[in-house]
């Protein structure tokens, strides 16, 4: 019977793995800013503008990010629509299959409703 272990990572790929966790928090806190920022200056400009419709919210921001890196992640052009590999496309949406059915329906939570726009 045989173990199966993984090679201790070297100091150097640890600093690496650190380097990039980092950034990675980096990037997504702004991210996360960036979509906060937007729906904060769209209510404020609709509210200057007196416009008496309910402004668009977080949710419809974020979900133009990830439209746009769905997009860009599949070779595409955001823009157009033009050029994706729809190979790619598939192992994205497989990957988010993954995450509902392993991590979300195992534990008994149920996704969240998302609110149209």
């Amino acid at each position: 019977m045989s173990e199966k272990s993984c090679t201790p990572p070297s100091p150097q790929q640890r600093q690496f793995m650190e380097i990039r966790e980092t950034t990675e928090k980096a990037m997504l806190e702004t991210i996360y800013k960036a979509i906060d920022d937007a729906a904060a200056e769209m209510a404020e400009r609709v509210r200057s503008a007196g416009i008496d419709i309910r402004p668009t919210e977080r949710d419809y921001f974020t979900f133009a990010a990830q439209q746009v890196l769905f997009v860009r992640l599949c070779g595409g052009d955001p823009n157009t629509f033009e050029g994706g590999d729809p190979v790619i496309g598939e192992r994205i949406v497989s990957n988010g299959r993954y995450i509902i059915d392993h991590h979300w329906k195992n534990n008994g939570a149920q996704p969240a409703e998302t609110s149209s726009q």
